[in-house]
């Protein structure tokens, strides 16, 4: 069996070269023909469908935090292969989601021991933007800006910008149309989840990645101590279950915001938004457990 392996060497600000090494030598040893590829930030988009359409590979395996998932899940969509997932980022928020250990090695010997795969859905914003994990607008989301802008990585990175968002971040009104009903909400935070738990292993809902529905989350109060009780993460500064207790679950909305707002996918920043399309992607992935 051919792997296709998609390794983001800086993920989570750490040198992955030692595991990268025993992940070769695992592969090796169980008598599989994997080719690796080590994302650079530039031009990797072109370079992995390069990859891909030459190598030809029976499998697919991504390692790197939430945002280098993202990046290749989109690619992967039209080719139809399965996909297994090493977390090698800070927050690893799919990854805990899903249970995968966090162990590198363990999780790339799960991958090659796994049998056949599950359906795992997609977010899409505004018929472009594709999401893996989750998506927010408001305080979070200008957490991830902030800390792309200043170029630290890990947490003491996401730490930094903690107090200031919170301190800037305004209170929106957002309006919520579902296909079965109008929703009034008013808050500093609205997350966006295709799973059912963020990084630091806090479940928000009853749903799974499989089940063709998403939650939307409503932050209605953001204070520092809470913030910081709850566990920096890129993708999860707020992560109390009390502050996502209001929830929505559907298969498709409409958000208008009153004011822009700061607006992140998977831990990338897209920019300020005051209005968003979202659907479900059932099915987009299939996923190696």
């Amino acid at each position: 069996m051919k792997l296709l392996f998609i390794i983001n060497p800086i993920a989570g600000g750490i040198n992955h070269e030692n595991t990268l090494r025993r992940i070769k030598e695992l592969v090796k040893a169980k008598d599989f023909e994997g080719h690796f590829y080590l994302t650079t930030g530039s031009g990797d988009e072109n370079a992995i469908r390069t990859q891909l359409d030459k190598f030809k590979p029976d499998r697919v395996v991504v390692g790197g935090g939430d945002g280098t998932i993202q990046l290749v899940s989109g690619i992967l969509i039209p080719y139809g292969l399965s996909l297994g997932i090493i977390a090698l980022g800070s927050a690893n928020g799919l990854a805990t989601a899903l249970e995968i250990p966090r162990d590198p090695v363990e999780a790339a010997e799960k991958i090659l021991r796994s049998g056949g795969p599950r359906p795992m859905d997609m977010l899409k914003f505004n018929g472009e933007h594709l999401c893996i994990h989750l998506s927010d607008i408001g305080a979070n989301a200008l957490i991830v800006k902030k800390y792309g802008e200043g170029g630290e990585r890990g947490l003491l990175g996401y730490a930094k910008h903690l107090l200031s968002a919170v301190q800037e971040t305004p209170l929106y009104h957002v309006t919520v149309r579902t296909p079965d009903q109008t929703f009034q909400k008013a808050g500093f935070m609205m997350a966006f989840a295709n799973a059912n738990k963020y990084g630091t292993g806090v479940q928000i809902s009853e749903g799974s990645v499989s089940d063709g529905m998403f939650e939307i989350c409503n932050v209605e109060q953001v204070t520092l101590d809470e913030a910081i009780k709850a566990g920096l993460t890129i993708l999860n500064v707020f992560v109390d279950k009390d502050m996502f207790s209001d929830v929505i679950t559907c298969r498709e909305a409409e958000i208008t915001v009153d004011k822009k707002a700061h607006f992140q996918i998977d831990g990338e920043y897209i920019g300020e938004v005051d209005r968003l399309r979202i659907e479900i992607v059932p099915g987009a992935l299939k996923l190696l457990i």
